[in-house]
């Protein structure tokens, strides 16, 4: 599923959701922030980054699935939060 954006994506939502991975090469941080927030199509965020194609696909699928289990806990806590306020 994909929930991040190409380019809409500002750098500190990518590095908070990079924290909740093991994504610890700063070639593909740097990769997924050329793409997710400076635009980049996938292919060229690879290639300006010297990371295999393949590399790069895993990771932004592995941070796409992180990004819907944060989405996830959001919509719980706002259930919760609107269930309280009633």
């Amino acid at each position: 599923m994909r929930i991040l954006v190409q380019g809409l994506e500002s750098k500190e939502r990518v590095k908070l959701l990079l924290k909740l991975t093991k994504i610890d090469s700063e070639n593909i941080q740097r990769a997924l922030t050329d793409h997710l927030c400076k635009g980049h199509k996938e292919d060229d965020a690879a290639m300006l980054n010297d990371v295999p194609r393949q590399n790069f696909n895993r990771a932004l699928k592995r941070l796409n699935d992180v990004a819907g289990i944060v989405e996830h806990i959001k919509e719980l806590d706002w259930e919760q939060f609107k269930n309280q306020t009633s």
